[in-house]
């Protein structure tokens, strides 16, 4: 019986992957896009347009709202992983940004629209970011979405749920605002940076290893029922339940 039911998961898993590699991809200007049911994912630059704009220099990019009549909802996943932008405008109707989307540039601020739910795995990771604000309609912020940045401040809004693996490692954070339905905080999420105090809202049921460690912080009170290891934090911090 588990055998049938792995068998049924793999084919399952295999269809959708052959399905979304059916997927044409599409040209419009300078990008490459594919479309699913009336939507447009914006996949990245055509070869040609790379190699115009990047003997430019950097690039400032403006993400559109529709390309070739479909609204744009999806940034896919490495779509401008490396690819010299110094900006981006990040339109409100995408709902999702891929993993890598924007990983590796020279972003120092970026705003995610209320229209995003989910910011992928590494989207923004080592992009030079100092600014990011955080739209309100996320729920989900990916495994190291903006680790290794120079952020000094972060707003994690009301509706995020789950914070990443490493989120927000290798920072420059002194000041950290978690948003009141925040149920897990995932392994190293907030490590390497300069807190010296964290609030940890009574939403939060699990704080995993690692995640405040290699910080300035001395105390700290958690929720009483919630699951933290004393390796969340550094040897030392003083851990009060409520």
């Amino acid at each position: 019986m588990k055998k049938c039911i792995l068998g049924l998961v793999v084919l399952v898993m295999t269809l959708c992957s052959a399905h979304a590699q059916r997927l044409p991809i599409q040209v419009s200007g300078d990008f490459r896009f594919n479309e699913e049911n009336g939507r447009a994912t914006i996949l990245g630059f055509t070869s040609r347009a790379e190699e115009r704009l990047f003997a430019e220099g950097t690039i400032n990019l403006v993400i559109p709202d529709r390309i070739n009549d479909f609204p744009v909802t999806a940034i896919g996943d490495h779509a401008f992983n490396e690819s010299q932008l110094a900006s981006v405008t990040i339109p409100n109707s995408v709902t999702s940004i891929g993993r890598y989307a924007f990983s590796k540039n020279q972003l120092t601020s970026v705003t995610i629209p209320d229209s995003v739910t989910k910011i992928g795995q590494r989207a923004f990771f080592n992009t030079q970011l100092t600014k990011v604000t955080i739209g309100n309609g996320v729920t989900e912020i990916g495994n190291g979405a903006f680790g290794n940045n120079q952020l000094s401040s972060v707003i994690v809004p009301n509706n995020v749920i789950t914070i990443g693996n490493y989120a927000f490692d290798s920072n420059q954070l002194t000041s950290l605002t978690l948003g009141n339905s925040v149920t897990t905080i995932n392994v190293g999420a907030f490590r390497g940076n300069m807190l010296t105090s964290v609030t940890i809202p009574d939403s939060v049921t699990t704080i995993v290893d690692e995640a405040f460690t290699d910080n300035l912080i001395t105390s700290v009170t958690v929720p009483g029922s919630a699951t933290v290891p004393r390796s969340a934090f550094d040897d030392g911090v003083r851990i009060t339940r409520q």
